[in-house]
């Protein structure tokens, strides 16, 4: 499966996280079109941490996100031109809802009992540099890749 650490990690100057955490998992598929990842997602705050543990999601979500987080860092407005990325398997949503020149305001929202009749959710908006949107998209990219890539390549 690669490393295990902190992939897609969004981290702002003021304190603030968004992270998506692989997890080992022996019985799921990482890769092909099906593929699945087991991760937890980490949301900080100055006054809060939250983490939701072991949500399956399809690699195909986090190849969506890569690229939104890219495009975002890219747009001018992403505001206005990039979609808010959803993965309903894994209960996220990653909207960018602000920007300046240097700056993207990030929301991201998580579902917290993907079982639940009335889904209610946890939320964290913050400022990140466009910076930390291009590494996160790489992070992301380097994280789909490695699972693309068989152990015999890696050697």
């Amino acid at each position: 499966m690669g490393d295990i650490g902190m992939a897609g990690r969004l981290v702002s100057p003021a304190g603030a996280a968004f992270g998506l955490v692989p997890v080992p998992d022996p019985w799921s598929r990482p890769t092909g079109p099906e593929g699945r990842l087991l991760v937890d997602i980490e949301m900080l705050s100055p006054d809060r941490l939250v983490c939701y543990l072991g949500r399956r999601i399809p690699t195909a979500g986090l190849t969506r996100l890569a690229e939104a987080y890219l495009r975002a860092a890219a747009d001018q407005h992403p505001e206005v031109t990039v979609p808010a990325v959803e993965i309903p398997e894994g209960g996220i949503t990653v909207a960018f809802v602000a920007s300046t020149h240097l700056d993207v305001t990030v929301e991201c929202s998580v579902v917290e009992a993907l079982d639940a009749h009335v889904p209610e959710h946890d939320g964290l908006a913050f400022e990140v540099q466009r910076a930390s949107l291009v590494s996160a998209s790489h992070q992301l990219t380097s994280w789909v890749e490695a699972l693309h890539t068989p152990a015999d390549e890696e050697a």
